[in-house]
């Protein structure tokens, strides 16, 4: 029982958050409080577990070298906007996903270096579109 709240406790451990900022094509910036997947033990886990996220946070995953990337919602709790970060920086694709704890993949365009995940409809809700530029502290887009 003790191995079990533990492992739990541990899921629900977000990794180290830092600063993230969109700079709109509109010429708005942006700024997100997001967790750092980057190891591969925190991009299997993502936000999986996860009850509740506030507005502007979420997580980013750095993908290097870039690749096309495939993520699904099993185990997600929250319905998420899924934006996929070209090389540079630039927003490449953004996908809402509503249908929580599903196994079905959603797919990059193209090779990204990062994925960023958010609540859903945030994207939508702040005027997040493709062409808009992401930028991080240590992280290479």
């Amino acid at each position: 029982m003790l191995k079990r709240f533990l492992l739990l406790f541990f899921l629900a451990l977000p990794a180290a958050a830092a600063p993230l900022s969109v700079a709109t094509l509109d010429g708005r910036e942006l700024v997100f409080d997001v967790a750092v997947a980057d190891t591969s033990e925190e991009q299997k886990r993502g936000l999986m577990f996860v009850k509740e996220m506030k507005p502007q946070h979420g997580m980013v995953f750095p993908l290097q070298p870039p690749r096309i990337a495939r993520f699904w919602m099993r185990n997600t709790l929250l319905p998420l906007d899924i934006i996929f970060i070209l090389p540079g920086g630039m927003i490449g694709q953004i996908v809402t996903r509503t249908d929580t704890q599903s196994d079905k993949p959603t797919r990059s365009h193209q090779k990204v270096s990062a994925v960023l995940e958010i609540n859903a409809g945030e994207a939508q809700r702040l005027k997040i579109g493709v062409g808009d530029l992401v930028r991080m502290e240590g992280v290479n887009f």
